[in-house]
């Protein structure tokens, strides 16, 4: 709905946001008022404190005059913000527009000024999962899971519907419930925001590789770093920080440079040495490794992270591979049948142990639980028929590092 409306018509235009139907409706309608003036938006809402302060603009707690619902309201200044940031801003509200999930933020409708723009966005009481790990300096291993399931399910969700995230970082996930609320369960309810950076574009082929080297620098990808052609894997190296950083506290790659820093992530050498790791199981230490391969064609995807043992709780136990006993296992099925091949079915799960790596790579059909493997590589890797990387040709992009730490491509600005 997009017309002009002056402050005394406002109230018999709408009196209370729309409630969102996440179960029943993949998208949802948003309200878009055009106004002269802020007094419009001020007689539905009652205005509170402020929750952030931003470059451009603030985040405010509002309650709803008639039904007494607290909302964040996102105040953006356009003319301090440049039509770069505005162009940023109209794209994630398109994107916001279009999603509903219940890890992920929900906006509820929009007001618009010649001057400003305003979200009404559902409040998280809790803030910033980044101040959560500030103040607990880690969580436990059961908090974590909960925090990386929901997450998996979100972004799963998203890479559905071809939508690159493209910043996750423990900023940008803020916490439902309050403390008090956090206090008596252990399982935050978390909601993914800031969709500044993301893009309608996804899968792994060719045709929607994505150029823009963007993000935060620890949280950033080996092939992001690169200026390679990369996909919506991206987004899983992400969560594989995200992971470490909660369990230990610590990022998995640190340098006292930006040179260093990236040269440690495009090694991609985990370290769990810190006493911290004792309490953390092999099962949640496998998976990070599966969730910060540096090739992103041997990373796990959004989906089969959801389905991942350490994430349902079915094992926390990972089965070290017999190679000795698959290579006899083999030779016996040859020696009875001459007609089978060396590609061999496999009903488990992929097996890693330390830094001798073994994978079983899946055949990836949705659905099936089959997996295939064939040959066997010098380091110990069981690799699928085909599955071979081959990285596209570099491109020079522009990368501007403002004061925040937060990449932008062709000089973009921070948040609001």
């Amino acid at each position: 709905m997009n017309q002009l409306l002056s402050p005394d018509v406002l109230d018999s235009y709408r009196k209370v946001p729309s409630q969102w139907a996440r179960a029943t409706s993949a998208e949802h309608k948003v309200p878009h008022t055009r106004m002269d003036d802020e007094a419009a938006i001020q007689q539905i809402y009652t205005f509170g404190r402020k929750l952030g302060q931003g470059s451009f603009g603030m985040v405010i707690e509002v309650t709803h005059k008639e039904t007494g619902q607290k909302w964040a309201i996102k105040k953006v200044n356009k003319e301090k913000a440049g039509s770069i940031a505005v162009k940023l801003l109209e794209r994630e509200v398109h994107i916001l527009k279009t999603v509903n999930h219940e890890h992920i933020i929900h906006l509820a409708e929009i007001f618009e000024t010649p001057k400003r723009m305003y979200l009404v966005m559902e409040l998280c009481e809790g803030g910033e999962l980044k101040e959560i790990l500030q103040r607990k300096k880690h969580l436990s291993e059961n908090e974590t899971r909960h925090i990386i399931g929901s997450l998996a399910s979100a972004i799963a969700y998203l890479h559905k519907k071809d939508i690159v995230h493209r910043d996750l970082k423990l900023e940008n996930i803020l916490i439902k419930n309050s403390e008090e609320d956090s206090a008596e369960s252990s399982e935050l309810n978390i909601k993914v925001t800031d969709f500044g950076l993301a893009v309608r574009k996804g899968g792994v082929g060719s045709e929607s590789m994505l150029q823009a080297t963007c993000g935060t620098p620890i949280y950033m990808a080996p092939e992001v770093i690169n200026a390679h052609d990369y996909s919506q894997q991206c987004d899983i190296w992400s969560i594989g920080v995200i992971m470490y950083m909660l369990l230990c506290g610590d990022p998995p790659f640190m340098g006292n440079s930006e040179e260093k820093l990236f040269e440690l992530i495009k090694k991609g050498v985990l370290d769990f040495n810190d006493i911290v790791w004792k309490n953390v199981s092999d099962s949640a230490k496998f998976t990070l490794q599966q969730l910060l391969k540096v090739n992103p064609a041997y990373r796990i995807t959004a989906n089969e992270l959801v389905d991942n043992h350490w994430i349902t709780g079915e094992t926390s136990v990972i089965k070290k591979p017999n190679v000795l006993e698959m290579m006899k296992e083999w030779k016996n099925s040859q020696d009875g049948d001459e007609g089978t091949s060396l590609e061999t079915e496999c009903n488990g799960p992929a097996i890693r142990s330390g830094q001798d790596t073994h994978t079983v790579k899946s055949t990836e059909k949705r659905g099936s639980k089959k997996k295939v493997f064939s040959g066997s590589l010098p380091n110990g890797t069981l690799r699928k028929k085909g599955s071979g990387h081959k990285p596209s040709s570099p491109r020079l992009v522009s990368k501007n590092l403002n004061p925040s730490g937060r990449y932008r491509a062709h000089g973009i600005v921070d948040d609001w």
